[in-house]
């Protein structure tokens, strides 16, 4: 992939790099590597853009900040964009860019792991090659691996339906939290349906 396949995403154009190669989406600067694209998030804890310069010395092609966000002085391309959260599900959705044909999301308060265990098992039951992901981890045919996230970053999480994809999955449900529908970590994935459990008080803290 080159740079200038992530225009309409990012803003590309004009830049003196557009045609350079894509190697990698990170938004972990630790993570970056010749060619890979940093994409400097802010969050409760850290300001990304604190580590655009670690990232940039370590072989970024381009840093991509929120406008308005102070990163300058680089000596690779900075694009700003208006939700760099957004940006980053979407550049790693076409960057991975196979998915499972039919992706099923299911949110909620409670409920979550065992609609999206259910729906896998419907599916495996009416002979289609299935998958799940959640709190338990990735349930596939010959893959069974524990997780750590309900809904994994974008970035993991698209290189995982691609791997699901290439391995001839073609129905995945999976989790959404509200964490992660809040972070935009869903944000690419090409969902034929969405469920919804039910609503507590369980996350009123984070969205008030």
């Amino acid at each position: 992939m080159k740079l200038n396949d992530l225009a309409g995403i990012l803003s590309v154009e004009g830049t003196a790099s557009f045609d350079t190669e894509v190697t990698g989406i990170s938004s972990d600067s630790r993570q970056v590597a010749p060619g890979v694209v940093f994409f400097a998030l802010t969050g409760t804890k850290a300001d990304g853009t604190a580590y655009a310069a670690d990232a940039a010395s370590r072989g970024a092609v381009a840093i991509v900040a929120g406008k308005g966000s102070a990163v300058a002085g680089l000596p690779v391309p900075v694009l700003a964009v208006d939700d760099p959260r957004l940006a980053l599900a979407l550049s790693a959705a076409r960057y991975f860019g196979r998915q499972p044909q039919t992706m099923v999301a299911v949110t909620g308060t409670s409920g979550k792991t065992s609609v999206a265990a259910f729906t896998r098992q419907i599916w495996e039951q009416s002979g289609f090659a299935a998958a799940s992901i959640g709190t338990t981890g990735v349930v596939a045919p010959g893959r069974n691996e524990y997780g750590s996230l309900t809904t994994p970053d974008p970035v993991d999480l698209h290189r995982l339906l691609r791997e699901l994809a290439d391995a001839g999955v073609t129905h995945a449900s999976m989790e959404a939290s509200s964490h992660g529908l809040d972070q935009r970590r869903l944000d690419g994935v090409k969902l034929a349906a969405g469920g919804f459990t039910n609503l507590g008080r369980d996350h009123m803290d984070y969205h008030p």
